[in-house]
């Protein structure tokens, strides 16, 4: 278990991931829609 905590790939791994986490965070708008709003687009979806 030590020898897996003081692997180099292990932190490299878990930096890039914070890192990836981090990049999604920042440039996701706020103003993103994830879902449809209008009742055209839940029809067109529907389909």
């Amino acid at each position: 278990m030590k020898t897996i905590l003081k692997s180099a790939m292990l932190w490299r791994f878990l930096g890039g991931f914070a890192l990836g986490g981090l990049g999604v965070l920042a440039l996701h708008p706020a103003t993103a829609q994830t879902a449809p709003h209008t009742q055209a687009t839940v029809a067109n979806v529907s389909r």
